[in-house]
């Protein structure tokens, strides 16, 4: 079976899978998935090892790809490349993963194109143009999937480890400073006479290094602008019922001072008037519509297990009178 069948059994299965698993409970696989991030992590760190056994920056950072033109026969060179290659048909397993655990909703357009785009240019570039341009790229995609798979392995650990991922937003903004990085780097060899790379190939990646920052960029807009903007929605309608006015069962004491102000400005007597005032300041029951949480996470409102007296304190014996 040669690499391209492979590649498309795995499409296939990302529609025969979701059937078998359709009336079957989710797998708890998180042993093996944590085994799984942990070696993709020891696999990007031991191709960023390669690259730096290559001697590629001895003539600068600019001209570090520059070394090797296409189709080298480099025996390092062509390790390296066999490496990176195995890391990105291994990474299929990705999906395979969300898939057994039933969360379908992950996989995604962005998802399912990267990980095709990515295995088929590790095997292009094995095959037709193993260079200096691809060892620079796969040095720093192999830097991002350190970090990724890092948080991947942590996330899956249980949520004693959960502080320690306030991190998160920034792995995906440095996804796509890498993405920037790879557009500037191959733009800048392409055009300099001193690198000497298949202008095909080049093309080739260019187009996809855009498609993937137009689709992260996306992704990143949706993940973090919209949810910081429900986040702010969510703040605001909290301060409104829970200091607002006539909700969960009182009235605050400030607005109840300012009826009285009121009320005698207009000619009432105050002492006259103070029966009238408590009972319809007081007594008359508010129903409780709207809940007065305590504190706030990922844009809901949770509850303590605090009784209304306990949370309001004086202000709550008001509605007994």
């Amino acid at each position: 079976m040669s690499y391209l069948e492979k590649v498309d059994r795995y499409l296939d299965s990302l529609k025969a899978v979701p059937v078998l698993m359709k009336n079957r409970p989710p797998l708890r696989i998180n042993k093996l998935i944590a085994y799984y991030n942990a070696s993709q992590v020891l696999m990007a760190s031991m191709i960023c090892a390669k690259v730096y056994k290559l001697n590629l920056f001895r003539d600068g950072i600019l001209y570090a790809g520059c070394r090797y033109p296409s189709n080298t026969q480099n025996p390092l060179l062509l390790d390296l490349g066999w490496w990176y290659f195995f890391a990105k048909f291994t990474e299929l397993l990705d999906t395979v993963f969300f898939v057994l655990r039933k969360k379908n909703n992950q996989v995604t357009f962005l998802h399912v194109y990267h990980h095709v785009v990515m295995a088929l240019y590790s095997w292009s570039y094995l095959k037709f143009a193993a260079g200096g341009e691809g060892t620079i790229l796969a040095l720093l995609n192999s830097i991002v999937h350190v970090v990724m798979y890092t948080y991947y392995l942590l996330s899956g650990l249980g949520p004693r480890f959960q502080k320690y991922l306030w991190w998160k937003k920034y792995v995906t903004k440095l996804q796509l400073i890498q993405f920037v990085l790879m557009l500037l780097y191959c733009a800048w060899t392409h055009f300099s006479p001193r690198c000497q790379y298949a202008a095909g190939f080049t093309y080739f990646i260019c187009t996809n290094v855009i498609i993937f920052l137009i689709l992260f960029l996306n992704f990143y807009s949706k993940s973090y602008k919209e949810k910081r903007d429900a986040e702010k929605r969510t703040k605001v309608e909290y301060n409104k019922t829970c200091n607002g006015l006539k909700k969960n069962g009182f009235i605050k004491s400030d607005e109840i001072k300012n009826k009285r102000a009121n009320k005698e400005q207009n000619g009432l007597n105050k002492s006259d008037d103070k029966n009238t005032i408590e009972a319809e300041d007081y007594i008359t029951p508010y129903e409780v519509t709207n809940a007065c949480g305590d504190y706030q996470k990922n844009g809901k409102v949770y509850l303590t297990r605090r009784t209304a007296k306990e949370a309001f304190g004086p202000e709550f014996d008001l509605i007994k009178q």
